[in-house]
């Protein structure tokens, strides 16, 4: 249980995991999560599951150094076990042809668009992926994007702008968002205005995973949420992204 199968590094910074748990491999779907803990001591963190494979009973998950595991990353080796996996967590997301769907993200926090950007393919939409220059850095980033999407637009400069350009020139039937919070505020604003349904992909401060700390809340539609419950997406038009920078200030 939780033995590492594979290790495929992408570079010095990034590598993905595939993780052997059957349990968590037949339940998850598109939109979970985990939360990982490698060593006894160590922090509980939250990976998304970017792919799954319930016949080999294996999940995917991708880390990389930014997530403050410099020290891991040297330390993994295939066979080991991790000590402690929790999930899967969180809520899928409803998979369905909308029509085109774009998909933007910035550097690591893109992660959560990739099993999205792969599933909304599969359910026969036209994807539309930008990803911002420090994302398409990322190699293993870059490299699965293309793979899934029928166009992938690298942002020279401001993904925002990338995208406000795509809804300028063509029509989109719905918008996924993960990453920096004042990025998805902005292609909100965007959205809004020209009545683009937009789900926001959180990624959260979380020690439980279940609810029980509640420092990963948020308010959506004047409600309080907790990402790793009622999450980790939401209706971006919903979501009080000035609340949520309130909070984010606190930990940083």
């Amino acid at each position: 249980m939780n033995k590492i199968i594979e290790i495929c590094p992408y570079s010095e910074m990034t590598a993905r995991l595939v993780i052997e748990n059957r349990t968590v491999a037949m339940a998850a779907r598109t939109g979970h999560f985990v939360i990982m803990r490698f060593s006894d001591k160590g922090v509980r963190i939250p990976f998304t599951i970017v792919d799954s494979d319930p016949v080999a009973g294996t999940i995917d998950v991708i880390i990389h150094k930014g997530a403050n595991l410099d020290d891991v990353l040297r330390t993994l080796e295939v066979g080991m076990e991790i000590p402690d996996l929790l999930g899967p967590l969180g809520n899928a997301i409803e998979v369905k042809n909308y029509g085109t769907v774009v998909c933007c993200g910035d550097g690591a926090g893109f992660v959560p668009l990739l099993p999205v950007i792969k599933a909304m393919k599969r359910a026969g939409n036209r994807v539309v992926s930008v990803l911002s220059e420090q994302s398409a850095q990322m190699a293993c980033l870059s490299v699965e994007v293309e793979k899934n999407s029928d166009e992938t637009v690298f942002a020279d400069g401001d993904a925002v702008d990338t995208v406000r350009d795509i809804l300028d020139r063509e029509r989109v039937d719905f918008v996924y968002e993960s990453g920096p919070t004042m990025m998805m505020k902005d292609i909100e604003a965007l959205t809004r205005e020209r009545g683009i349904p937009t789900n926001c992909i959180l990624n959260m401060i979380m020690i439980d995973g279940i609810g029980l700390c509640g420092i990963c809340r948020v308010m959506v539609d004047g409600k309080r949420k907790l990402t790793c419950i009622d999450g980790p997406t939401f209706d971006a038009h919903l979501t009080d992204f000035d609340q949520l920078l309130n909070r984010q200030r606190h930990f940083v």
